[in-house]
């Protein structure tokens, strides 16, 4: 580790608490000059670092992501590279890109803004600077089955509901299936999960899992103003931390999303069921109740006729929830 990197994991390993430069220099085994190099290193970089006489340093929080902090704060437990970027056309594209190069492996892809991040059928997912988490995560699917793929969003969708319900303990989240975040019936965040296909066998080899979230974003362009909402504009939560949290998440769901332990949680926050929706399947509406989530994390739709039928894929454009 170079003495930037050691210096700032004594510093968030020790929240709250002022560290001499002598006990930085002590922990890194680098001198008090190199320590002091390091410090005004990682405030270029962002890093919210408080410097008091006779006190030494003490760490505020960041406003820059940054992929060791990312590290530290999840305990160095992410098996995989993580790139962070200031600016990309999508943290999806990244992800493509490195499985060009590389054999499926886990490995995390964040930029602080996208020019052209989108979520289902290419749909336009507005990720300014600054105010989001912006992020995709190669899933490697080393059974090339695609039978479970229903299920794996659906636990994606849960397990980032789950982290944004711990640093957001005030707020009411709920879900629209099969990948929208909503609170108050407005767009926090979207999820978009697409696989890598082995066309000569129809199998999938990685899954990459993209997730958008609106943290603090207020200046929205008109056209989503009515749509789409920050979880929380007047309280900004360390992006580092958040990213690490949500990694850890996803990870151990991908040990064993096939299970569906999730489904009770994700039926429970849903804002769908029992509500009267507006499915669109390709060039097809259908109209009628969600009745239920199945065991495959499909939306079975009742029409007027009775009938009911189960879908794994398609868009929940409307919901008719009572006055």
């Amino acid at each position: 580790m170079t003495t930037k990197e050691q210096v700032l994991a004594a510093l968030l390993q020790n929240p709250d608490t002022w560290l001499s430069g002598d006990e930085l220099a002590q922990q890194s085994g680098r001198s008090r000059e190199s320590v002091w190099k390091a410090i005004n290193a990682l405030k270029k970089q962002g890093h919210l670092i408080e410097s008091r006489k006779n006190r030494g340093y003490r760490y505020a929080g960041s406003q820059q992501l940054d992929a060791n902090a990312i590290q530290i704060y999840g305990q160095q437990q992410f098996a995989g590279p993580i790139e962070v970027v200031s600016e990309t056309n999508s943290t999806q594209s990244l992800a493509k890109q490195f499985l060009s190069r590389h054999q499926p492996q886990y490995a995390a892809f964040f930029a602080d803004q996208q020019t052209a991040g989108y979520g289902r059928q290419g749909r336009e997912f507005y990720s300014p600077a600054q105010t989001g988490l912006y992020f995709s995560l190669i899933l490697p699917n080393p059974t090339n089955a695609l039978a479970n793929v229903g299920l794996l969003t659906t636990g994606v969708a849960v397990s980032v509901l789950t982290v944004l319900q711990r640093f957001y303990p005030d707020k009411v989240f709920a879900l629209k299936w099969v990948n929208d975040i909503l609170m108050d019936q407005r767009k926090v965040g979207g999820i978009i999960t697409e696989a890598t296909l082995e066309l000569e066998s129809t199998s999938a080899s990685a899954f990459i899992v993209g997730v958008g979230l609106n943290l603090t974003t207020t200046d929205f362009p008109e056209e989503l103003v009515t749509r789409a909402q920050a979880i929380d504009p007047t309280t900004a939560v360390d992006r580092n931390r958040l990213a690490a949290a949500l990694l850890a998440q996803l990870v151990a769901l991908d040990q064993h999303y096939s299970q569906a332990e999730f489904l009770p949680t994700y039926r429970e926050n849903s804002m769908v069921l029992g509500q009267q929706v507006t499915l669109q399947v390709g060039n097809q509406t259908i109209h009628g109740t969600a009745a239920a989530i199945d065991e495959r994390g499909g939306l079975v739709v009742e029409t007027s006729d009775g009938e009911r039928k189960t879908y794994m894929s398609g868009e929940v454009i409307k919901v008719d929830l009572p006055a």
